[in-house]
């Protein structure tokens, strides 16, 4: 269960917070997609519910975590242990081929299944760079990888930053298949902030960010 209430968020530069008195409530194993103009909020939300920078009033809570941390440890357990992200800019290990790219938060988690490791990169078709290094990678393979990654450790929750944003309409259908599909398999909550209409239109609950605040799709 992820339950967000009165969050505020509220940037020196800005004469107005850019998450107002925000609410949003989502219930264990379902998706919600979140649709905004560029700049309205998205990635600074999830920012907020990673626990990657605090909030300047209300609370997140996720699971049996409430944000904010008291400290750095707190937060890097939970990430480690319940949250799956995938970031825009992908934030792959270089030095590492895309296997142990992959299998890196399921080693820290100390839940390593090979199996299950495989069908994820099946499903998102990258089983052949297993061996190849991430810098090696194009921008839509990083992306895949990258989601296979978020996944590998079945958490509880995965937060998407643009999950198709660097993909052509094709692998974009199907990665996006992947990703619910996953989550649902897992009963993973996911939250994935989105442009794609494709998307969000498949979550359970499509919602729209603007002026600060979560709104039912119009």
């Amino acid at each position: 269960m992820i339950q967000i209430s009165d969050l505020v968020k509220q940037y020196p530069q800005t004469s107005t917070p850019i998450i107002d008195k925000l609410y949003l409530e989502v219930a264990d194993g379902t998706s919600v997609s979140i649709r905004g103009a560029s700049g309205c909020g998205k990635s600074t939300l999830l920012s907020l519910m990673a626990g990657f920078e605090p909030a300047d009033a209300g609370q997140i809570q996720i699971g049996t975590a409430t944000l904010p941390f008291t400290s750095d440890k707190q937060g890097d357990a939970f990430r480690r242990n319940e949250l799956g992200v995938i970031f825009q800019s992908y934030n792959l290990l270089d030095c590492l081929n895309v296997w142990d790219n992959i299998a890196f938060t399921a080693r820290l988690k100390g839940v390593t299944d090979k199996a299950y490791l495989r069908r994820l990169m099946a499903m998102l078709d990258i089983t052949q760079l297993q061996d190849k290094p991430a810098d090696a990678l194009s921008g839509g393979e990083q992306q895949r990888v990258a989601i296979a990654r978020a996944l590998a450790h079945r958490p509880a929750v995965v937060l998407a930053d643009e999950p198709t944003g660097n993909l052509d309409e094709a692998t974009s259908e199907r990665v996006t298949q992947a990703l619910y599909t996953v989550c649902a398999e897992l009963h993973t909550t996911l939250v994935v902030v989105t442009h794609s209409n494709e998307v969000a239109e498949q979550a359970s609950q499509p919602l729209w960010l603007r002026h600060g605040v979560l709104h039912p799709q119009p």
